[in-house]
């Protein structure tokens, strides 16, 4: 699963200078101008990932002005960075007693009892971010996850309950893992393995969890490691497969693959890798050959009508490909892929009305899809609908432009840390 970013918020203040009539005045304005700037410098530090630094920052801010709502929250953002949450919850219950109606207090707050796993008071606190500011889109998006950690939590525990042979710390990786805490996920399972080195089900999810983080080395090393200890493990063996061609292995994913097939000739998933692996390898026959059993064996099995598609379609075989991404749209209708790659293999053939359709129907389902629109300009302009290709192409280079700030953003959004820190102005 993919890991989740989540939303916590560091206040960057800004005062202007206070008058100098009064001298008490003065004084006091002094002190919360020299707590801004220990603030300020400490927001610098936070988004340079620079924690500890940060902290002293935000600490002389407290000292020079104790009720300073903003550096309390922002000290409880960098305890969240250290995954020191008790302290963290300190801090933002300072800054919320300070200013009782700090919305993104309330909401940072929420955060750190998540990561507790005190999901009635994360609940609790989101909705009273978003009752002080209820256009808080991250506080909405916080109390959506709480909820939903809070029903995966419920599950976990119930089942602990009933399987009492789990050791616990596999409980706590396995709902870490869920909620896409990868590096806490390992953590948790290795100190399992280190009580006891056949836990089975800390060694499965250990690999899973180095393959969901790219540690395919990792992974493919203690999958061996258990294939060793329980030959007959398919799901680790259909692990190792893909963890092979994640390396770009293909002729040991194959290998692995044809192992399983011998002892589960029926098994539908070891059938589809194997396909995948061949079509890697450019054996596109065999590659067909196995889609096809696949199919024979499961024939609601979505992904293999679009993978046997793409063999068609590489190998010239436009009529098949066409039939097969039908027989895709018959499952999922909403097929952007099956619209688009319909629009490749008519257009192939020289069909340029059903490509043209089928082309519109992928931008019209998938309006960012600029490959389609691409194509979709380049048909409108086989057509001789000149105006209609400029518009797309148009489109496709608004896009393109558009894709270097987008990224930046991106890169600004995606923090290895569970925590998002935004600085707002």
């Amino acid at each position: 699963m993919k890991k989740t970013l989540i939303g916590i918020c560091l206040i960057l203040s800004f005062l202007g200078c206070a008058s100098t009539n009064k001298k008490h005045n003065t004084s006091e304005a002094d002190k919360y101008q020299l707590a801004m700037q220990f603030n300020n410098l400490g927001a610098k530090y936070v988004n340079k990932d620079m924690i500890d630094e940060a902290i002293i920052q935000f600490k002389r801010a407290i000292l020079v002005k104790p009720d300073f709502a903003e550096a309390h929250n922002n000290l409880g953002v960098a305890y969240c960075r250290q995954k020191l949450f008790d302290d963290a919850i300190a801090e933002f219950k300072s800054a919320i007693k300070s200013n009782p109606d700090y919305s993104k207090a309330h909401d940072n707050l929420g955060f750190a009892y998540r990561n507790k796993n005190m999901f009635d008071e994360a609940i609790a606190e989101h909705n009273l971010a978003l009752k002080i500011n209820p256009k808080d889109l991250e506080a909405k998006k916080n109390l959506d996850l709480a909820i939903q950690e809070k029903g995966v939590y419920e599950k976990t525990r119930a089942y602990q309950v009933v399987n009492k042979g789990i050791a616990p710390g596999s409980i706590t990786g396995y709902n870490q893992y869920t909620r896409g805490f990868l590096d806490e996920a390992i953590a948790s399972f290795k100190k399992v393995l280190d009580e006891d080195p056949n836990d089975m089900m800390a060694s499965c999810y250990l690999g899973h969890t180095y393959a969901m983080k790219g540690m395919l080395d990792e992974a493919i090393r203690l999958y061996k490691e258990i294939l060793t200890r329980d030959p007959s493990n398919v799901l680790v063996q259909l692990n190792l497969g893909e963890a092979y061609l994640g390396k770009g292995l293909c002729d040991e994913a194959i290998l692995e693959y044809e192992n399983l097939l011998k002892t589960n000739p029926n098994n539908a998933r070891a059938m589809y890798e194997l396909g995948r692996a061949y079509a890697e390898k450019g054996l596109f026959d065999k590659a067909a050959v196995m889609y096809n059993k696949t199919i024979a064996s499961n024939p609601n099995f979505s992904e293999v009508y679009d993978k046997l598609g793409d063999v068609y379609l590489q190998e010239g075989f436009y009529d098949e490909a066409i039939s097969t991404w039908k027989k895709l749209l018959e499952l999922n209708p909403a097929s952007t892929r099956a619209h688009f790659n319909l629009g490749l293999a008519y257009a192939n053939k020289n069909m340029i009305e059903d490509a043209l359709n089928e082309l519109k129907k992928a931008v019209n389902t998938d309006p960012a899809n600029r490959e389609a629109r691409y194509n979709l300009a380049y048909v409108y302009e086989v057509k001789g609908m000149i105006d209609e290709a400029v518009a797309e192409y148009k489109k496709v280079i608004d896009a393109n432009s558009n894709e270097p700030e987008k990224n930046k953003l991106e890169t600004v959004n995606k923090q290895e840390e569970a925590e998002q820190v935004i600085v707002t102005r």
